[in-house]
């Protein structure tokens, strides 16, 4: 009998300077603030992280030092990627957000494909990419003999991913609840199709 099971650790970035500023910074390299810093390293003392056998990142520096505050110097990465960046803003990419409700407008707009918001990267082609790299790392672990990974990523990328993979309902994309320095635990079966087990909030996995 086939031991295809694995476990994959989705985290989302600490606080960082876009956050602060309320700043549409998708895939600027905004750094992570020690605000961000402090609350991961307290995250680490109280939280026993999952050791995993694969860690991946985005490239831009908020995941990057993320990792480092959660994981290093005992972890090392084993790849950065940009397909797991945030979504791209391109032209209001660092516009400053201080009304919510509009924001809030806008992603509505945008899950809808609606035209209006066809100046920004789409959902689809998030949950493609997003989705591809959620494979790519299923078959790294497969083709190295290991078992389980950890991805440090965006809120929207993330919620697009579990979108992508069946995880949750595009209907629920607001429900999905990534705070800075948590995520998911995916526990799935992985051969030739994809079968997901249990998708559980991070931190109510390690309590």
């Amino acid at each position: 009998m086939k031991n295809d099971k694995y476990q994959v650790v989705l985290i989302r970035h600490g606080f960082s300077l876009a956050n602060q500023l309320k700043s549409l910074s998708g895939q600027s390299d905004v750094p992570l603030l020690e605000k961000g810093r402090k609350e991961l390293v307290e995250f680490r003392k109280k939280y026993n992280y999952i050791d995993t056998d694969i860690y991946y990142s985005s490239d831009l520096m908020r995941c990057t030092s993320t990792f480092n505050a959660l994981f290093g110097p005992e972890k090392k990465l084993n790849g950065t990627f940009k397909e797991l960046r945030e979504i791209h803003f391109y032209k209001k990419e660092n516009q400053f957000f201080e009304d919510r409700v509009q924001l809030s407008k806008m992603f509505d707009l945008w899950l809808e494909n609606d035209p209006s918001t066809r100046d920004i990267e789409s959902f689809d082609s998030i949950k493609d990419r997003m989705t591809k790299m959620f494979y790519k790392t299923l078959d790294d672990l497969k083709t190295n003999n290991k078992k389980s990974a950890t991805i440090v990523t965006h809120s929207c990328a993330m919620k697009c991913l579990l979108i992508g993979i069946g995880a949750f309902k595009k209907s629920q994309f607001r429900e999905i609840v990534t705070n800075n320095g948590q995520g998911f635990v995916l526990n799935v079966d992985f051969d030739d199709d994809l079968k997901i087990n249990e998708c559980v909030n991070l931190f109510d996995y390690l309590k």
